[in-house]
């Protein structure tokens, strides 16, 4: 099964409510497992096909009015998060986390001199390194080889994904990645 972007957004509250969590996730609980103190970071990256611009909303720019007339979300439509962008209304959820302080967003991200193959930009932002470097790490997975130096359990970081992205590769360390969480829970 691979889960499309649309399921994951509709099913993401069941996964925060931690009714995805599988018996091995336990391993979380381990005396190794990175402390957390109570706190997990979830990062949720949509890849591919989505709108950044009508993800979140510029409603006070002329110029995305002018430019999408026929697709833009209206300013009345958006749930607005500050006085600058509103959110989209069928993502009512993520809404509800930014208010409680629980999401942030990270908008018009980019690099200096960007590259202009899509899998290449990719490999720069999953690795953060210069668009000049070329690693075989990943940001997430550099921080696992340095906070998890001793953990022996790889469940410390987890992807849903047919294949571990970059992102997630240490030196030591990697993250597994998983395609139908269903499948674990059974």
């Amino acid at each position: 099964m691979i889960i499309n972007r649309k399921t994951f957004l509709q099913t993401s509250s069941l996964a925060v409510a931690s009714f995805l969590f599988p018996n091995f996730l336990k391993a979380l609980t381990l005396p190794e497992a990175i402390a957390m103190n109570g706190k997990t970071l979830i990062i949720l990256q949509l890849s591919g096909g989505n709108d950044g611009l009508n993800t979140i909303i510029p409603v006070r720019n002329d110029i995305y009015y002018k430019s999408r007339n026929q697709i833009s979300i209206k300013e009345n439509d958006a749930l607005l998060l500050t006085d600058e962008a509103g959110i989209n209304p069928n993502l009512k959820f993520f809404k509800e986390l930014y208010d409680n302080g629980e999401l942030a967003v990270m908008n018009n991200v980019g690099y200096p001199e960007p590259n202009k193959s899509h899998f290449r930009s990719m490999d720069i932002w999953q690795s953060a390194s210069d668009s000049n470097q070329f690693v075989n790490t990943g940001w997430l997975g550099r921080y696992l080889d340095e906070a998890c130096h001793d953990c022996t359990n790889p469940t410390q970081a987890i992807e849903v994904d047919d294949l571990l992205s970059l992102a997630m590769k240490g030196e030591k360390n990697k993250a597994i990645a998983f395609k139908d969480p269903e499948k674990i829970i059974r």
